[in-house]
């Protein structure tokens, strides 16, 4: 199913205003789809498994801890919770890394939800709304701060971002790019059903078209087992029994579940597992012994209300997936509550709980309960309840409530009930009513495969094989402001947020981004005092380049017992010009010329979608050319000259991005001129030279766009009310409030403007002054620049085919899904123009 076909009117005998549950996707302890998920709750398995000695220290147990007679070594794990599929989002694995596992496998899920509810990767066209909860997260407190990136006096903004709850919907819109409401919901144990709720009245009110609802708990600690205190919901003994008399409490869970809903008059039938007919939520107020107690009149009412917002008699309703968390006093008041609200019925009302075979998966629970629920009415099967053997004496059954104990055929049953009741007082409940032909979902869409590879943030370990004790040669180097070896390394992986960083891994490949570059650069600058500039940061972009850019200038060291010998990093490889090696693993060079910003680190997202053949090269902007005044011309003799110092002569294969195709065609053109041979000629997202020349820009418009330009650039960036006042791009810069840069990053970005705009000005004084007569792939992005940027700037709205005009003969177009800049920040473009490029250039 299609984003053009997957939501289409047909009103059948659905009933009027319901809910279609139309994907499902979890990953629990024990399960990570569905049919695994029927099996282990229709067979009455769990989950609790015993802790060793060495994992709960991992966790954080002392020996003191452990030794606590009220240490119960039980847990309920997910596998794999440590690795996600980074590349597939195009998420950098610095920032994957740093990402709480929590938003990590909410995304997952809720991808994998989309998927079986039939929906492809481009949901452009529908609002899709996000609705989640996840429990605190025990990642940022646990291994970000231990790794050295997380004080609560010093915020991390990039740390705060990737493990905050408050991110966790709003991350997942923007990887996804869905445009609907994107709420993150908590109210305790209640937050995922809650957020069903709210999804629903979302879906009637036409807020979205689509609803995506997902729950999200895993807590580091519990993965190690847990200390019992008294008066807690925890059981001493390690399981988790729901109203059997042996019941004293639970066990967390770790995991997460997720659903797709769609109104029922536009869901496709094929899809529908069960139809949500009403759903209501209160609070208990002051009506209960204390905060944390369950109110009975609260629970009643709300499942009274529930039944009314579904139109349905209680009698019709025969099965409850209760909260159900196996507490001596809590099940009572739950089935005192349901039979309160459900008064006099013929028929029993059969009860369930999944916590009974995986525990208690706190913000996670409402929604897997609900996922339990409709594959009930869609399997017309009642699962036993785990464990179960004789009722909690405090019970009143009598005969409207009935506990299963084997698996039961339910083809009479026509709905269902789920319950999620929140440690404070906010009671939610669901009612379900099964597919209007009472059979079982005929579509079985394919599942995605995702790759496990590991992100997480290991502790620095003072035994790590490459962090050598300083020499007497690095002592002396540092009285000269030279780090040792050892502490930039250090450094670096603590900035860049990857603990396995090595003294010859590229800072990019390792998940660094301009930004984080930025940061690096300013952190050196600040504790080393280093003389360097961005440039300098972009080509070495390793701990050794690094060392051995600074020992530029620094005599050979002469000591006792190293006369003569250089620095251990001396012997990395020196950059003399502006070419910087993005990848080199082939036979043939793509020389790539920076954007108007004179930076090349976009290309490195563009490396690994190249044909492995292919070198890339980029250009970058020389620190020394700012404010020289140079024209077109003047930049491509200077670039020529480091182009032939690597290659001295044709055939050459040249391109760029931006202004960097166009420099690229000067470039060219002056190859030309000298008679040799351009191979082939790359223009990514270029506008033709008319389209800057056609209008004129001030030095107060450049600077009126900046702003514009830096929220394409960053997205999530917020300025303060006085933005508009700024009288220069410093000021700017200061009026940002998110992220919260430092002084140093907000000064780099500061030059970023200067050059980006002198380079500006650089194309409204050029013109090519002949044909290019060399064969040429234009790759164009399918939406236009934003209309405020082109409008400020003085550039004319055109399309790449303009650029006929200029060619000698006709280019090929290649179109590419995004905008002028999301094609260089998505993984799907990206990978789009990686195979545009290789296939121009690379002969099979």
């Amino acid at each position: 199913m299609t984003t053009s076909t997957a939501i289409h009117p047909d009103t059948e005998t659905k009933p009027p205003g319901d809910i279609a549950v139309i994907g499902i996707a979890l990953r629990i302890p024990g399960a990570e789809d569905i049919d695994t998920f029927w099996s282990l709750i229709a067979e009455g398995r769990t989950t609790f498994e015993a802790v060793t000695p060495e994992d709960s220290a991992r966790f954080g147990y002392s020996p003191a801890q452990r030794d606590n007679d009220g240490f119960v070594p039980i847990r309920s794990a997910l596998d794999d919770f440590e690795t996600f599929d980074a590349e597939l989002f195009g998420i950098s694995s610095r920032d994957a890394s740093l990402m709480d596992p929590q938003h990590r496998v909410f995304l997952e899920t809720i991808r994998s939800a989309l998927d079986d509810s039939g929906f492809d990767d481009d949901l452009r066209g529908l609002r899709v709304g996000v609705f989640g909860s996840s429990s605190s997260s025990t990642y940022l407190t646990g291994p970000v701060s231990d790794a050295g990136l997380w004080d609560t006096s010093d915020i991390n903004f990039s740390a705060m971002l990737a493990n905050e709850k408050d991110f966790l919907c709003t991350r997942t819109s923007y990887t996804l790019g869905l445009t609907g409401p994107s709420v993150v919901v908590q109210s305790a144990c209640s937050s995922s059903l809650l957020a069903v709720h709210l999804a629903r009245m979302s879906l009637q009110s036409g807020e979205c078209d689509i609803a995506v609802v997902g729950g999200v708990s895993i807590s580091l600690p519990h993965l190690g087992g847990y200390l019992y205190r008294a008066g807690s919901i925890f059981s001493p003994t390690g399981g988790c029994r729901p109203f059997d008399a042996s019941a004293d409490g639970t066990v967390k869970a770790n995991g997460a579940g997720a659903i797709v809903l769609a109104r029922s008059d536009d869901a496709p039938d094929d899809y529908v597992y069960a139809h949500i007919s009403g759903s209501a939520v209160n609070n208990d107020g002051a009506e209960k012994p204390g905060f944390a107690a369950p109110g009975i009149a609260g629970q009643s009412a709300v499942i009274g209300s529930a039944l009314t917002s579904a139109g349905l008699p209680a009698d019709r309703v025969r099965y409850v997936e209760t909260h159900g968390t196996g507490t001596p006093i809590g099940d009572p008041i739950e089935v005192r509550s349901l039979r309160q609200a459900r008064g006099s019925t013929k028929e029993p009302c059969y009860l369930g709980s999944v916590k009974a075979n995986i525990g208690h998966l706190d913000a996670a629970a409402g929604v897997v309960g609900l996922i339990k629920a409709a594959l009930v009415l869609e399997r017309a099967m009642i699962p036993p309840i785990a464990g179960y053997e004789q009722p909690n004496p405090l019970l009143n059954l009598g005969d409207a409530l009935a506990l299963p104990t084997e698996c039961l055929d339910a083809s009479w049953l026509d709905a269902a009930g789920v319950s999620s009741f929140g440690m404070g007082g906010t009671n939610v409940h669901v009612v379900l009513r099964r597919r209007p032909d009472r059979g079982r979902r005929p579509a079985a869409p394919p599942k995605r495969r995702y790759s496990r590879v590991r992100y997480w943030l290991d502790a620095p370990s003072p035994a790590s094989p490459d962090m050598v004790e300083p020499s007497k040669t690095e002592g002396v180097l540092q009285n000269q402001g030279i780090p040792s070896e050892t502490d930039l390394l250090d450094m670096a992986r603590r900035t860049l947020m990857a603990p396995d960083l090595t003294i010859d891994d590229d800072f990019v490949d390792a998940g660094a981004d301009s930004l984080a570059l930025i940061d690096l650069l300013s952190a050196m600058r600040e504790r080393f005092a280093a003389d360097l500039s961005y440039t300098d940061i972009e080509r070495s972009r390793t701990v050794r380049s690094l060392l051995d850019r600074m020992l530029d200038g620094i005599p050979t060291v002469d000591t006792n017992d190293q006369a003569g010998r250089s620095h251990p990093a001396s012997h990395g490889p020196r950059v003399t010009s502006n070419l910087v090696a993005v990848s080199e693993r082939g036979t043939r060079d793509l020389f790539l010329v920076h954007p108007a910003g004179g930076t090349t680190t976009i290309y490195a997202g563009l490396a690994p979608h190249v044909d492995p053949t292919l070198n890339l090269i980029a250009l970058s902007f020389p620190d020394e050319y700012l404010g020289r005044g140079c024209t077109m011309r003047d930049l491509a003799e200077n670039y020529l000259a480091a182009i032939v110092g690597r290659q001295p002569r044709g055939p050459y294969l040249i391109g760029g991005y931006s202004f960097g195709g166009n420099l690229a065609v000067e470039i060219a053109l002056q190859l030309r001129r000298e008679g040799e041979v351009v191979e082939r000629l790359v223009m990514i997202d270029s506008h033709p030279p008319h389209a800057y020349t056609s209008g004129d820009c001030s030095g107060g418009e450049y600077l009126a766009a900046f702003p514009a330009l830096l929220e394409v650039l960053v997205p999530g960036i917020r300025f303060d009310g006085n933005v508009a006042t700024a009288s220069d791009a410093r000021t700017v810069l200061d009026h940002v409030v998110s992220p919260d840069w430092p002084a140093s990053v907000r000064t780099e970005l500061a030059r970023f403007f200067d050059i980006w705009k002198e380079n500006h000005g650089v194309l409204k004084r050029w013109t090519p002054d002949r044909d290019l007569d060399c064969p040429v792939l234009i790759i164009e992005a399918s939406d236009p620049e934003p209309q405020e940027i082109l409008d400020r700037l003085g550039i004319a709205s055109s399309s790449v085919h303009e650029w006929a005009r200029y060619l000698g003969s006709e280019a090929d177009v290649v179109n590419v899904a995004g905008d002028h800049y999301s094609i260089f920040r998505d993984p799907a473009p990206l990978q789009a123009i990686g195979r545009a490029v290789s296939g121009a250039l690379v002969s099979r």
